[in-house]
This record gives structure tokens, sequence and C-alpha cells, in this order.
């Protein structure tokens, strides 16, 4: 097995995110109130997405196993719901493509909020004998993480580990043919200290600290230019507020996106707003 890190600034990276990219449509806002006060810088204080030198990224080796018994009730894809029995039946791309799944239970589906630190089962089938190529690749910190394995043809089992923060894509690509992408929205670890509403001097200099608080909204996420940050539930309380820092001296649409059990999208707003250097801003939702 090998395991390589690579930076962006190839066109080939580039083409993964243009494919990759999510397209959400904008709901109505609803109402909502900024306010802002400068901030009072002291030092350079660490991204709470940052990843210490002793924690890294691991995917262990591949482990087969009979499907025959160990099939999933259910399959998940996006809003939609499957008997596994309807998908197999319905779906002329499995036995031709490779596939991977993110396990949980007995659900299979291809999307998962997990926070950094945590284990992630995964299913991987391959549908002929040869090497599988396996790309990590973190959008918000812009590294690509390889691994490379001999498969026969079947189904795997593996267990991914992720610590670094923010949305990232994982592909299997077999004999030069890619197979479907997961999205993984990974949340920050709450060992350490992270920025809380009342931390004014954690800034870094440069930036803009956003609050986000609603007494209305519970378990949502926050999308800063289309890319994960955070949730309310980061700073390990689901009390309607989210924190973060982003850019100062530029203009940011802020996502705010709720979702149901099934990890559909039950509510949507967002806010396109000038961010000033040194500067905090509260967002209040009703």
């Amino acid at each position: 097995m090998r395991l390589t890190r690579y930076f962006w600034g190839t066109a080939f990276a580039s083409t993964i995110f243009m494919l990759l990219a999510l397209s959400i449509s904008a709901m109505p806002e609803g109402r909502a109130s900024w306010s802002e006060e400068p901030w009072t810088n002291q030092g350079n204080a660490s991204q709470a997405s940052s990843v210490p030198e002793n924690r890294v990224t691991t995917l262990s080796d591949p482990i087969y196993f009979n499907l025959c018994g160990n099939e999933p009730q259910s399959i998940h894809l996006g809003a939609r719901q499957l008997n596994y029995s309807d998908y197999i039946s319905n779906s002329t791309q499995a036995p031709l493509s490779s596939e991977l799944w993110i396990r949980k239970g007995a659900v299979w589906s291809r999307f998962s909020q997990v926070t950094a630190g945590e284990d992630v089962d995964l299913v991987v089938h391959t549908p002929r004998d040869g090497n599988g190529d396996i790309y990590l690749i973190s959008y918000a910190n812009s590294t690509i993480l390889h691994w490379n394995f001999k498969f026969l043809e079947g189904y795997y089992r593996l267990k991914l580990r992720l610590e670094e923060s923010g949305r990232q894509f994982m592909l299997l690509a077999q004999a030069n043919e890619p197979g479907n992408a997961l999205i993984l929205d990974v949340l920050p670890r709450q060992i350490e200290p992270s920025f809380s509403p009342l931390d004014v001097n954690s800034i870094l200099m440069g930036d803009a600290f956003v609050i986000i608080k609603s007494q209305r909204i519970r378990g949502y996420d926050v999308y800063v230019d289309g890319v994960f940050y955070c949730n309310d539930n980061s700073d390990g309380s689901l009390d309607g507020i989210a924190s973060l820092t982003t850019g100062g001296g530029k203009t940011h649409t802020i996502t705010i996106s709720q979702r149901d059990g099934q990890g559909g999208i039950i509510n949507k707003n967002e806010h396109t707003k000038n961010f000033k250097r040194e500067t905090a801003y509260t967002l209040q939702m009703d």
C-alpha cells in the first residue's frame, strides 16, 4: 500500500472540483439581522480546523467479506431511500464499475456528517481483479490523499478515520475507470479549546469573526462560499449558536442549511455580505 499526499495546482484537481460541486438552490432567508463591532487582536490563534502533527487521516487495509447475509436493508441516495433489492434490480452501472458506500448499521449511503477523529465504516465493491486507487479530496484544505490496494472481485470493508474538518470527497478508480463519489462533512473535534461567541480576543490578523444565533433553528450546517465550515453543534452544545472566522476585506456568502433525518434539506437561507477586517459580526435569525 502506498500513501501519498498532493497539493492543488493542476488542471486535474480543478476538474474534479467542478464535477463534484453541489448546486444548492436558494430559499427565502426569512427575518434576519446583522450587527457588528470592532475586534481586538492579540496575536495569532490557531484555527480550530488545523490538524496537529500527531493526528493524520488514516484508512485501514481492506478486509474481504461475503455480501450474502450482510446486505443492507436500505440505500440512501440523497433524499431518496430505496430497498437494496430494488437498487440492485434497477441499477445497470453497479456490475460494471467500482462502488464506495458509507455503512451505518443496515443502511448504506453516499453522504455522512461525522466528527474529526471518528471512525467511518466503508464498503467497497470491485467488479474485477486488479489494483484500485482511492482518493480523499479535501475541499476546504485543498489537499489529496491517495491509497493504492490490490483487490480481487467482490466486497471489502475498510475503516476511515478523518482528522481534517470541512467537506471532503472520496473516489475509487479501478482500471482507469472512476466509480461513484462519497461526500463527508467533517466537524472539528472538541478536545482543544475552540472559538466561542464571547472569545473576542481570538481572531486572526486580517480576518473577520462571524457568530450565528437562532432561537428557532437547531442542528444546522454553515457553509462559506459553498464550503462546509461548521454547525451549531461544533462546540458540543446544540444551542442554535455557531461561530467561525473568514477572510476580511472580502464579500462572502454565508449559507445556513438544516437537514432532516434522511439528509434532505428542510430549511436553508443565504446571506451575502462584505466583511471588514478585524470586525466581529453577529447574524441573528428568527
